[in-house]
Order: C-alpha cells, then structure tokens, then sequence
C-alpha cells in the first residue's frame, strides 16, 4: 500500500515538472507584427514528422514511379530531423536554433523533393506540411539570432 508521504512527494514532483515545462510552451516570440509561440513550430514540426512518415510508408505500399529510394529516404529523414527540433524546444535545449535551421532546410527540400516526383494529393499535401514547418522553423531561428 502506498504511504500517504509517498503520494504527496510523487504529486509535488509531478506539479514541479509541469511548472518546468509550462516556460517552452508559452514562450512567445515576435517578428514583422506576427506572434509566433514557440509551440506553434513545436506542432508544426510535429505535423510534420507525422506526415514525412506516413507519406514514405505509403509510397512504399503503393510502389511504382513515385515511391523511389530516394524520395523515401528524404522523407525519413525529414521526419527524424522534425522529430529532433520538436525535441529540442520541448526540453528548451540551447541547441534548438541550430535544430530549427537545419530543420527548416530539410524540410524545404523534401517539399522540392515531393514536388519533384509523380504528383497526387497525398504527396502535395506533404509538400505543403513540409513548406510550414520550414517556414516556422526557419522564423524561430530567425527570432533566436
């Protein structure tokens, strides 16, 4: 059975982990009369990363002129690259200016790279995505420089 101290320490330090993170996700950042929060770029990288990924399996399902190794390639790392700069603002790394840059020039050529191949709406939406999330990343960084 757990003891009354127990409960109470393991509630304070969920409450104290939440007050940790509360900074990240309501951090704002401001350029050209535009608000942009760091968790708007948090989920759109996310979007993303979900997108990149969902996209290449299924291109590989699909097969055929559009699902070559190297636009699938591209999307996976295009999603682990997204995956990582989230990440890295979720944890408030030091490092998340560097993420967003690179980020943000992954996702510009995958979005060239989508739009490269045989075009269908599933690949076009995932341009699109990609062109948001370079858009947000490279305004972070630019916030952050």
């Amino acid at each position: 059975m757990i003891e009354r101290r127990e409960l109470l320490m393991a509630g304070a330090g969920l409450a104290a982990a939440g007050t940790l993170a509360a900074p990240a996700a309501a951090q704002q950042h401001r350029m050209e009369g535009m608000a942009m929060s760091m968790t708007d770029c948090i989920d759109d990288c996310v979007a993303s990363h979900r997108m990149c990924l969902e996209t290449a399996a299924w291109l590989t399902k699909q097969g055929g002129a559009s699902a070559t190794a190297s636009l699938i390639a591209m999307l996976n790392d295009c999603a682990e690259l997204c995956q990582a700069t989230a990440n890295s603002m979720l944890r408030e790394s030091p490092l998340h200016t560097i993420l967003c840059r690179a980020c943000a020039d992954a996702c510009e050529r995958c979005a060239r790279e989508c739009l490269s191949h045989v075009v269908d709406e599933r690949i076009k939406r995932c341009s699109a995505t990609c062109k948001d999330c370079a858009a947000s990343c490279r305004m972070m960084a630019d916030m952050a420089s």
